[in-house]
């Protein structure tokens, strides 16, 4: 009688063998992640609080014309809001991480940099009638999502006072586009040119590089935040607008109020602003485009006529600074004079570093142009901000990218030779290899796409860099008190 073979020797089971031994092999390095059937239980999970990770972008011009628009809606969620109450507290930093992160102040050899802003400042801190001091934010997708910028203006408006919400698009241009403390969306037949592209032939974008065009029947809404905090008044709506050849017309209302039209015709292309007022406190502005022709909008702000601080984010997805270039030179000029900024935050870097193949000369020469247009277009203050660290996996550990390292060198020279301030959000982070830490770290600071923060990081960023800025007014302000 032949004796029958083990149950672990059979056929069955040796087939089970191969097929754990198969599934077992992308754990064995980590450059074969992607085939892992369920996340390692030794590696922190991906992050799903940051950003989509922007595309790798190219110096191949973008197209021209129009996108049309989706209705979209400012729904805060877990992945883009800051909490609603003014005292909440970020969650205990690691210590580790806690560590790493590093004091960094305002880097201003000349010392008078930040001069204009420090002054519209001080008056604001004094509480002089109408001293409203507006700071402008550009960026890319971090700011687009109102990441740092939302905490920055709560922490500025806190300390200053709160003189509104500040500047919006009129529509969504991109799905995760958001703003903190603030009631916004859209509906109807809008279209959109952007720096980013598509692009525009007369290079007028507005304010924030987006213009949005409707030939009737575009309908946006704008309002006050309904909880927490923040952004629970204003008193002035302001449209910024393009009057045109056979421009059409638009109508306003603030609930409660009959509704006013006007008319964006005009004998040529002008930057214009349609103000309606509204008594101070909550409220809802509609902005619908009538027709009679093309309707140019570029973004409605919501200001108050209080003592306190305007916190303007203008990030655009997938931007670099040279796409400012794009912009006609002179309607930007209007743009910014209509706004009247006191501060110019100007932070790029992120798609840069994604550039096959970046020019270093050909960036450092094409953002000094840039910075020198700011100033003198504007008269504000302009305050240079560094990128945030990126990281890559090499021989199976998170590292800087090298580029990171040039970019911020280059930024802090130009901004040094142009009469700019600096502020170095890269060795604020912790410096080399800081994102892989703060993507490994909890809670999680950094992306799963190792490139934005999550919610945490940002407010962690936001804290530092208003920190800096209000160090940097209160030195300012002692020297001035102290007299020569």
């Amino acid at each position: 009688m032949t004796a029958s073979a083990h149950p672990l020797f059979g056929k069955t089971s040796r087939t089970l063998l191969v097929m754990l031994a198969a599934l077992a092999v992308p754990y064995a390095t980590p450059r074969l992640r992607a085939l892992r059937v369920v996340p390692a239980p030794w590696e922190p999970p991906a992050a799903t609080e940051a950003p989509p990770a922007e595309p790798v972008q190219s110096a191949a011009p973008a197209s021209t014309g129009e996108q049309a628009l989706p209705a979209s809606e400012n729904t805060p969620t877990i992945h883009n809001a800051l909490p609603d109450e003014s005292r909440a507290t970020l969650p205990a930093l690691d210590p580790d991480i806690a560590a790493t992160l590093r004091t960094v102040p305002i880097e201003d050899p000349s010392g008078h940099a930040l001069d204009w802003f420090f002054d519209h400042l001080a008056r604001t801190d004094a509480k002089q009638p109408h001293a409203v001091t507006r700071i402008l934010h550009y960026g890319d997708s971090t700011i687009a999502s109102d990441y740092v910028s939302g905490t920055m203006r709560r922490r500025l408006q806190a300390r200053f006072g709160d003189a509104g919400h500040g500047f919006i698009l009129i529509a969504n241009p991109w799905e995760w586009y958001f703003h903190n403390d603030v009631l916004h969306s859209s509906d109807g037949e809008w279209k959109a040119s952007r720096l980013a592209g598509p692009i525009t032939p007369d290079g007028m974008y507005g304010l924030g590089g987006v213009s949005f065009t409707s030939y009737g029947g575009g309908v946006a809404w704008f309002g006050t935040a309904t909880r927490g905090d923040f952004g629970r008044k204003v008193s002035r709506y302001d449209v910024y607008y393009l009057e045109q050849p056979a421009g059409g017309e638009v109508e306003v209302a603030v609930r409660g109020a009959p509704p006013e039209r006007f008319s964006t015709r005009g004998p040529a292309k002008a930057s214009r602003v349609h103000s309606v007022e509204a008594a101070d406190g909550e409220s809802k502005l509609t902005v619908h485009a009538i027709g009679g022709g093309p309707v140019r909008l570029f973004g409605v702000a919501l200001e108050r006529d209080e003592p306190g601080v305007v916190y303007d984010a203008l990030g655009s997805h997938a931007a670099m600074a040279i796409y400012w270039q794009r912009q006609d030179a002179a309607h930007w000029k209007d743009q910014l004079a209509l706004r009247q900024p006191a501060l110019i935050v100007f932070q790029y870097g992120t798609n840069e570093s994604d550039l096959w193949k970046l020019d270093r000369d050909e960036y450092e020469h094409a953002l000094a142009g840039l910075v020198d247009e700011l100033k003198e277009a504007s008269g504000a203050s302009v305050l240079v901000v560094a990128p945030l660290d990126r990281a890559e996996l090499k021989g199976g550990k998170f590292v800087t990218k090298q580029v990171i390292l040039d970019l911020v060198a280059i930024q802090r020279r130009v901004a040094m030779a142009h009469g700019a301030a600096f502020w170095d959000t890269f060795s604020a982070m912790g410096g080399l290899g800081s994102m892989g830490r703060w993507f490994k770290t909890r809670p999680q600071l950094g992306g799963g796409d190792l490139t934005h923060p999550t919610p945490h990081g940002a407010e962690v960023l936001g804290d530092m860099l208003s920190d800096a800025l209000v160090a940097a007014y209160q030195r300012w302000s002692r020297d001035r008190d102290a007299g020569p």
